[in-house]
């Protein structure tokens, strides 16, 4: 390959080492969202849930199953028949005005009263007896007349201490309405007052637990999106080395591309003469002769093969990459299914292995006759590749690294990930699973690695141990369930 060929890798692979550290901005400022977003969500659910738990405990003194209007309407009813009235209808006080609600005994509503009136009524918080001289507007007045109406009772009804609707019983002359009959209607007003009062803590409850409902889809799409966030920040950590990776095989596939070309060309003339020279051309094969002697085709035959044989291996480890990084990048919303541990640890070291190869020795203990685990590949990837990450990073210069899977009693899959690195403080130990909870530097790490590793493990019914000596080195040994 020539200087100029080298110059173009060259600048090609800064380029790619440029756009991954942009990437890695990108989504370390996602993962940054993320978190505020899920944090504030968490802060705003715990608050509706606290008050959601009263509220239920309350609710559960409601007997009335009714709506609102339901029960005031049925109040309407067996109060007329108390009464022995033919005509009433009910106001309700909201958004500060007064709403007249139907009227009940006649074919049509009677127009509503003065706000002056109704203003008078809802002050005085208890019940209000009017005569016609007392009420407004004349057309309501001569429409009462006209069904000789002579007294108007209006009856509130409380919620919470505050007279949120008034009854209105309207009376003929013929009709006597003694005071403890007012009093007993009052007291059913009470009654009332405290099933609405019941029922409207009954409704916000539900609105709350709808509104909980929704929060926690969002909570857990907005989880979902982190872990997908966390996994494409370890991606944005790791895509300088793939870059590298596949760099390679794509830059010596290229050069072999060039050289066939060339080929190509040669081969052509090759052709073109041999045409001749069937044809009785007896200069043409004088030519062919030169010709070959001075390109040597059997050479160039031999090259051909062999430059087909390395670009088929080369894009082999390109489409292996991808591969790879595909598996990595799944879903969440990917099935369970059979998932071979061994394999899946084989991709993850493969893809970051460009990452951990230039200070880590790496040895394999993998059971060959490992059964298969009912799980998420991806997922399960994303943890081993937290894992692998993270040992690297504990080891200051060259370290060693150990991977070993083995099928335990219980049937379970034990996984164990050991470093030779610092090891982990006693006093943080207890510390490293918590959300957010890191020891890297500002912009090195979010705090969400093993966070989230534990909450795929536990989905997956498996734990996650993890043994460290500090000054020594660590070890994260991570059970999971086979496949039945």
């Amino acid at each position: 390959m020539g200087n100029d060929a080298y110059k173009v890798a060259y600048e090609r692979e800064r380029k790619a080492r440029h756009a991954a550290e942009v990437l890695l901005d990108d989504k370390t400022r996602e993962v940054q969202l993320s978190m505020a977003t899920i944090q504030k969500q968490y802060d705003h659910l715990k608050v509706q849930k606290k008050e959601s738990d009263y509220l239920l405990a309350v609710a559960r003194l409601t007997q009335s199953k009714g709506t609102l209007k339901e029960m005031v309407q049925e109040y309407i009813a067996q109060t007329q028949s108390f009464l022995g009235v033919k005509i009433a209808r009910y106001s309700f006080f909201v958004d500060e005005d007064f709403k007249q609600g139907p009227t009940f005994g006649v074919d049509y509503d009677l127009p509503p009263f003065d706000d002056n009136v109704y203003k008078k009524i809802y002050e005085a918080e208890d019940r209000v007896q009017l005569a016609l001289s007392d009420i407004a507007p004349e057309s309501l007045v001569e429409l009462l007349k006209e069904h000789q109406i002579e007294k108007i009772y209006c009856l509130p009804i409380n919620r919470f201490g505050i007279t949120t609707t008034v009854c209105e019983f309207y009376a003929t002359a013929e009709i006597d309405i003694h005071v403890d009959m007012l009093d007993q209607c009052l007291v059913a007003g009470y009654q009332v007052g405290g099933l609405l009062e019941r029922a409207s803590n009954l409704k916000k409850i539900e609105e709350n637990y709808e509104e909980i409902k929704a929060n926690h889809e969002k909570l857990k799409e907005t989880q979902n999106q982190l872990v997908h966030s966390e996994k494409m920040a370890s991606l944005g950590q790791l895509a300088a080395g793939v870059a590298h990776e596949i760099n390679n095989p794509v830059g010596f596939v290229m050069s072999n591309i060039s050289t066939l070309k060339e080929y190509a060309v040669d081969l052509g003339k090759y052709y073109e003469l041999s045409q001749k020279a069937i044809a009785g051309d007896e200069s043409a094969k004088g030519e062919l002769i030169e010709l070959d002697k001075k390109l040597e085709f059997r050479g160039i035959f031999d090259d051909i093969h062999d430059i087909a044989a390395d670009t088929v291996d080369g894009l082999k480890r390109v489409k292996d990459i991808v591969s790879n990084l595909k598996t990595f990048a799944r879903t969440d919303e990917e099935a369970f299914q059979k998932v071979d541990v061994n394999q899946c640890i084989e991709n993850t070291i493969k893809l970051v292995w460009n990452e951990i190869k230039y200070h880590v020795t790496l040895t394999k203990d993998l059971d060959p006759s490992m059964p298969c685990i009912m799980g998420k590949e991806g997922q399960i990837g994303q943890v081993i590749m937290n894992m692998l990450v993270n040992a690297s990073q504990a080891m200051e210069g060259q370290g060693e690294l150990a991977v070993k899977t083995e099928v335990i009693p219980g049937g379970l899959v034990l996984i164990s990930i050991r470093d030779n690195g610092k090891g982990i403080p006693g006093s943080l130990i207890k510390k490293i699973f918590d959300p957010f909870f890191t020891t890297k530097a500002v912009n090195e790490g979010t705090g969400l690695g093993l966070s989230i590793s534990i909450g795929i493990i536990e989905q997956h019914s498996g734990t996650i141990e993890v043994d460290s000596v500090e000054g020594e080195g660590t070890c994260f040994k991570i059970r999971l369930p086979l496949a039945v």
